[in-house]
Formats: structure tokens, C-alpha cells, sequence
């Protein structure tokens, strides 16, 4: 009976915790998303476009979202965005892109819990051998109780000409975890292709295929032999810790021109602390 006890207690702890949990929060006075102001931003801080000929105009949309407000995710009235590129884009108006409306403003209508954001790719205009980026900052809502969030405020898309063919080959891999120079062989992997110049690899940090997850790659692009990580789910999405490029814009390398080996420098965050590893792809 004893025994019956303390197992009755162990299983009605977990409870109590999350009791405590919910009443701190409700004691400090915190409001749910549905007593604030409406924000919105870009649903995607990057996006990535990659054409290799020219098959004229394309129109792409970049979704523009409501992130939370007193109406409940939905706007109540038209919410008219301003919008303006940031002066360090680089992609040139009507060369790489065009705006299919010119006057600086989009609209989530009332109702809608978002706009799209539509922008017209000449894809005859993508430089082969170096890409451009245009960056588009959402700047003020000009109608409506709402606000831009400070950090879904800006877009930036790279229009990408020259075609990574990093997928074609393998590689042999070694994996390092720079705090304590762990390593880790993982001998012969390939590269999995998803989207043009966009890949998966088999394989994350020091675990080892099929340890964690039914897929432990990452996932990354490669434009023009820079590669990026952008922020993800650890495991296609399995863990929530997150995996980054180390360098500015998650930049986490470049492909040798020469040899076609290439490196991977990223984090990977723990309760513990982040660790911070780098992989190398050797060509075979």
C-alpha cells in the first residue's frame, strides 16, 4: 500500500507543476494575443528564386499575415500596409523583378487573416553567375489599430541564375563539435535535392543516420557556392531546437570551386547551452 502511495504522488506531480505554471502566469498580468494590438509581418524572413533559362515573366506571391490582435488572428477592418525597398538590395527594378502594383501599399482585406504579397520574376533577367537580392521592409499600417512587427518587418529574396549540381555527387563526411572537438566520420553521404539549389543532408551534427529521427538532415541552399542554413527544426522538423548557419544572414559556408568539397558551419541549441559544429563534404 505504501508503494501504491508514492506512485499516486510521483503521477500527481506532474499536475501540480503545471498548476503553478498557469497561476504565475496569471499573476504576473500577461495578456493572450487576443487583448493585443494587431501586428503584422512576412510569414518568411528569406525566400529563394531559381531559374537557369529564360521562360519569361512569373508571378510569385509572398504571404503578408496577421501574427495575433483583439480580433482574433482576423483583421476587422482593411489594414493598408506601406511597404519600401531597403537600400541595400541589390536586384535591379524591371531586370530581376518587376511590382505588379507600383504604389508602395498592399491591403489585408477586413476578415482575412492575410494578403499576398505578389511580385513579378523576369526570369531572362537572373544574372548566371552572381545573384541578386531585392529586400523589402514593411513599414507602417496606415489604416487600423495595428503595428508591423519589428521582426517580421523584412523580406529578402535572392533571385538566383547559376544551377548547383552538389546533389550529383558524394561525399565523404566528417562532423566536428567545436566546444570539445568531438569528431565524428560518418563515411560515404549523398546530398538530397528538394528545390532548385536547395538540398537536405543525411546527416546533423554528431548523430548519426536514423539515431534520433526518420530523418536527421538539415536543410540548406546553395547559391552560387555560398552556402546558407536557414533557421529550422532540428530533424526535418522532429525536435524543436534550432539549427543555424553561424555567419551573417545564417551564412554557414562556400563550395571550392576547384575541387567542389565544401564546408558547413552551424549551432544547434540545447537547454544546456548551444554547440556549435563543422562539416566537412569531401567529393569522391
Amino acid at each position: 500500500m505504501k508503494n501504491l502511495n508514492r506512485l499516486l504522488i510521483l503521477l500527481a506531480l506532474p499536475l501540480i507543476c503545471v498548476s503553478c505554471i498557469v497561476d504565475d502566469d496569471e499573476n504576473t498580468g500577461l495578456q493572450g494575443a487576443e487583448n493585443s494590438a494587431i501586428g503584422v509581418g512576412f510569414s518568411s524572413s528569406v525566400a529563394l528564386e531559381s531559374y537557369f533559362e529564360d521562360i519569361g515573366p512569373i508571378t510569385k506571391e509572398y504571404p503578408v499575415n496577421i501574427l495575433g490582435g483583439n480580433a482574433g488572428y482576423l483583421s476587422p477592418v482593411d489594414l493598408v500596409v506601406n511597404y519600401e525597398i531597403d537600400p541595400n538590395s541589390t536586384a535591379v527594378e524591371d531586370a530581376e523583378f518587376s511590382f505588379v502594383d507600383t504604389s508602395g501599399t498592399l491591403t489585408i482585406p477586413a476578415g482575412s487573416s492575410f494578403a499576398q504579397f505578389p511580385l513579378i520574376i523576369n526570369t531572362g533577367g537572373l544574372d548566371p553567375d552572381m545573384p541578386t537580392e531585392l529586400i523589402l521592409n514593411l513599414t507602417t499600417v496606415a489604416t487600423g489599430d495595428a503595428y508591423v512587427s519589428a521582426i517580421h518587418n523584412q523580406l529578402r529574396i535572392t533571385f538566383v541564375g547559376c544551377q548547383s549540381t552538389l546533389n550529383e555527387n558524394l561525399y565523404n563526411v566528417v562532423t566536428t563539435r567545436d566546444s570539445d572537438n568531438a569528431v565524428v566520420n560518418f563515411g560515404t553521404q549523398d546530398i538530397r535535392i528538394t528545390d532548385p539549389n536547395t538540398f537536405i543532408t543525411r546527416s546533423t551534427a554528431l548523430w548519426a543516420v536514423g539515431s534520433i529521427a526518420a530523418d536527421q538532415g538539415l536543410t540548406f541552399t546553395d547559391v552560387c557556392g555560398e552556402l546558407t542554413i536557414n533557421a529550422q527544426n532540428l530533424a526535418q522538423g522532429a525536435y524543436s531546437n534550432q539549427v543555424t548557419g553561424t555567419g551573417p544572414n545564417n551564412s554557414a559556408g562556400t563550395v571550392d570551386p576547384v575541387t567542389g568539397n565544401f564546408t558547413l558551419k552551424y549551432s544547434v541549441t540545447f537547454t544546456a547551452g548551444d554547440q556549435t559544429y563543422t562539416s566537412v563534404y569531401t567529393k569522391l
